[in-house]
């Protein structure tokens, strides 16, 4: 028996592994969140998924932003199964990062329907620290084509700025139904300090390898989504609507500054490598005497 297990493929391993997990933890929080029948996720205690919970939730269509992360991690999950992919060093790190968040994730949308506030958070935010470590491992070992760099990254990176969103307005919705209100700041300054928060935090996410725009348009999401309800619906808040709008376009300039300096830097060392290949110009005639050379 010893035997055998120690004859395992590891890597065929964690392969079944993230299929099994990923496509189990997309049925069940689907599950969960009434897609199958049953009660509504959008509609539990928490009031996360109510657009008019708190100052920093966004519209009802933001939501909709789990979907397509759903289907990214899918592609994801086909990818890692691509005969050039079997035994990347970026998916054996890779791969069991994905399999806790995917997890994580489900427990997450588990508390909030059950209305558990202290387990949802802390499963929200060990979501964000998974996906962040899986961040790192991105850039430790870019991606070597744009499909791996649009099955692989595009799909962690709008997952991690999503989570981060997610994690900022849940946050908000736990203080807000268990009556909370730290150093008496209000509803508004504490919106405010969120918005800010979470707009720096992307920003800094955004300036690591080409940009991570992938990030930034979750988050961006996000943020054009607050302005709306602040403006004109219910609670009202022309300040925070004014931070999130700012703080969108704050993060559209730092992701794109970022992917233009590092693409620039890229073409000119390229062109380097190919001057670098150039026979030298030979200024002397083959015919001149050899005085004329010295």
């Amino acid at each position: 028996m010893i035997r055998r297990i120690g004859s395992w493929d590891a890597d065929l391993v964690r392969r079944i592994v993230v299929t099994l997990a990923v496509v189990g933890a997309a049925l069940g929080t689907a599950q969960v969140a009434g897609a199958f029948g049953g009660p509504d996720l959008r509609e539990a205690a928490l009031g996360t998924f109510d657009p008019a919970a708190t100052l920093v939730s966004p519209a009802t269509p933001a939501a909709y932003a789990w979907l397509l992360i759903g289907v990214g991690l899918i592609g994801y999950t086909i990818h890692q199964w691509l005969p050039a992919h079997h035994r990347s060093p970026r998916h054996r790190g890779l791969g069991w990062t994905v399999v806790v968040a995917a997890l994580l994730t489900l427990g997450w949308a588990v508390a909030v329907q059950r209305g558990m506030p202290t387990m949802s958070l802390v499963l929200i935010f060990l979501l964000l620290a998974a996906l962040l470590a899986s961040l790192r491992w991105l850039n430790h070992y870019p991606a070597q084509t744009r499909s791996e760099g649009l099955l692989v990254d595009v799909p962690l990176g709008l997952f991690l700025g999503w989570t981060g969103v997610t994690a900022t307005v849940h946050t908000a919705a736990v203080l807000t139904t268990q009556g909370v209100d730290w150093l008496e700041l209000g509803a508004q300054r504490w919106a405010l300090i969120g918005v800010v928060l979470l707009t720096l935090a992307a920003m800094a996410v955004c300036m690591t390898d080409r940009g991570r725009i992938a990030v930034a348009l979750a988050v961006l999401w996000g943020l054009i989504l607050i302005v709306p309800g602040r403006l004109i619906g219910d609670p009202q808040s022309i300040p925070v609507a004014f931070a999130a709008g700012l703080g969108a376009f704050l993060l559209i300039i730092s992701a794109g500054s970022r992917r233009h300096r590092v693409d620039h830097a890229y073409r000119r060392a390229l062109r380097a490598r190919q001057m670098a290949t150039v026979a030298p110009i030979d200024f002397f005639d083959d015919e001149e005497p050899a005085t004329a050379r010295q």
